[in-house]
C-alpha cells in the first residue's frame, strides 16, 4: 500500500481507497493527521529549516521538559532525530558514567534496531555478549539484575504487550536497580506524551535515572530525546553530534505539541484514554459473541489483538498461546476499511471518536 494523503485519522492510497488509520504514524500523530499544529510548521521553515548551531526553539523545548515533565531532572535535553538514536545515546551514557558496558534489556521490548538488541544479519555475535535479554513481568528477571550492569532499559510499556497492570512490575524494577547500583533507563519513545503527560513514569509513579523519547514529542517531525539526573547528564566525554539533531523545524514543532499538552489545549488524556478502553470494551464482547479465541490488551490509547482467548502476562505467553491466522485477519480488515500495522500496535488519537470506535467495532465484526 502506498498512501497519497493523510488527514484526521484517514489515510488514503494512491488508488482514492479510503481506511481508518490504527497506526497514525507509528502513534506520533497523538491529534490527528494534517492538524492544526502541523500547518503552523510552515512559519518556521520561511526563516530556515537547519542550522547546525542553536535555535530559540531548543531552549523553549528545555524550559518545558524541565518545568511541567521531569522537573527533578536536568535541564537539558540531548536531542536527535529518532527513537532509535535517542537509546543509542542514552545507552552510551550510562555506560559512560558507571564506566561498566553490559545493558540489561527485556524480551519482547523494541529499542529500535540498535546492533545487539535485533536479530539480524550483519550484527556481529560480539555485540550480544553485551546484552543481557531478561524476562517481562516475571520476577525472575531480578536475580539477573546484578552490579556488573550499567542500566536497564526498559518500555513501561510494551508494544507487543501492552498492559496496564505493569505498575508493581516497574516499582520492583526500580527498587531492584537502586540496590544494585544499575541504571534504570525509561525507553519513552513510545509511550511518553502518549500514556499521560508524564507517560509511563507519570502513570505508574516510577522514576527513572535516565528517559528517552521520540514519536509523540516531534509533533509529526522525527525526533529523538534523552533527559535523565543531572550528575548523569553532566558526564563529561560523551559524543551526542548529528547534522539534523535539533534542527529549528523539529524544535518548532516540539515546542508547539509541548505548550499544547501543557495548555490542554487539543489533547485530552482522559478522553483519549476513554476511546482505548471503549475500543477494548467493544472488540472483546465481539471477540467473545462471535466465540473467536482473540482479545484486545492495551494501556490508555495503545493496544494490540491478541490472537488466543488465554490470560498472558508477557511475549514470551504470547508467542506459545497465538494462533496463526494473522495476516489473514488483518488483510480483511483492511478490505473492510481499517488498517493496522504490521507491527499490530493499534495507537488511537483525538480524531478517534466515539463514532470512529464504532465502525471500527462493525469492521472486525464483518471480518471475522
Amino acid at each position: 500500500m502506498v498512501i497519497n494523503k493523510a488527514y484526521d485519522c484517514y489515510i488514503e492510497d494512491k488508488q482514492g481507497n479510503k481506511f481508518i488509520d490504527t497506526s497514525m504514524g507509528a502513534g506520533s500523530q497523538i491529534i490527528g493527521h494534517d492538524n492544526k499544529l502541523i500547518r503552523k510548521i510552515s512559519e518556521q521553515v520561511k526563516s530556515g529549516t537547519i542550522y547546525t548551531i542553536p535555535n530559540i526553539h531548543t531552549d523553549a523545548v528545555n524550559f518545558y521538559l524541565k518545568k511541567y515533565i521531569n522537573p527533578e531532572f536536568h535541564d537539558k535535553y540531548v536531542f536527535c532525530n529518532s527513537g532509535t538514536e535517542a537509546n543509542m545515546r542514552a545507552i552510551r551514557l550510562a555506560r559512560a558514567y558507571t564506566g561498566k558496558n553490559k545493558i540489561g534489556r527485556f524480551h519482547g521490548g523494541w529499542h529500535g534496531g540498535l546492533d545487539g538488541f535485533i536479530e539480524s544479519r550483519g550484527v556481529p555475535s560480539i555485540f550480544n555478549e553485551l546484552v543481557e535479554v531478561l524476562p517481562y513481568n516475571d520476577e525472575g528477571c531480578f536475580e539477573k539484575i546484578t552490579p556488573d550492569l550499567a542500566a536497564i532499559i526498559i518500555e513501561p510499556v510494551q508494544g507487543s504487550n501492552p498492559r496496564s497492570d505493569i505498575g508493581i512490575f516497574l516499582q520492583k524494577l526500580r527498587e531492584r536497580c537502586t540496590e544494585t547500583g544499575v541504571l534504570l533507563i525509561f525507553d519513552e519513545v513510545m509511550t511518553g506524551f502518549r500514556l499521560s503527560m508524564r507517560g509511563g513514569a507519570g502513570v505508574f509513579s516510577v522514576k527513572p535515572d535516565v528517559v528517552t523519547y521520540g514519536k509523540v514529542l516531534g509533533g509529526g517531525f522525527p525526533i529523538g530525546a534523552v533527559g535523565g539526573k543531572k550528575e548523569i547528564l553532566k558526564t563529561k566525554g560523551v559524543f551526542y553530534g548529528g547534522t539534523f539533531s535539533a534542527n529549528p523545524l523539529t524544535m518548532y514543532a516540539a515546542k508547539l505539541i509541548l505548550k499544547t499538552i501543557v495548555n490542554k489545549r487539543y489533547i485530552r488524556y482522559d478522553k483519549l484514554n476513554l476511546m482505548g478502553e471503549l475500543l477494548r470494551d467493544k472488540l472483546n464482547q465481539v471477540f467473545i459473541d462471535k466465540k473467536k479465541p482473540m482479545r484486545v490488551i492495551g494501556c490508555g490509547s495503545t493496544n494490540r489483538v491478541v490472537f488466543t482467548d488465554k490470560i498472558i502476562k508477557n511475549r514470551e505467553d504470547r508467542d506459545k498461546l497465538e494462533s496463526q491466522n494473522q495476516k489473514y485477519f488483518y488483510n480483511q480488515l483492511k478490505s473492510n476499511g481499517v488498517f493496522i500495522n504490521v507491527n499490530g500496535i493499534i495507537q488511537l488519537s483525538m480524531s478517534h471518536t466515539h463514532k470512529i470506535i464504532n465502525k471500527i467495532s462493525s469492521a472486525v465484526m464483518s471480518t471475522i
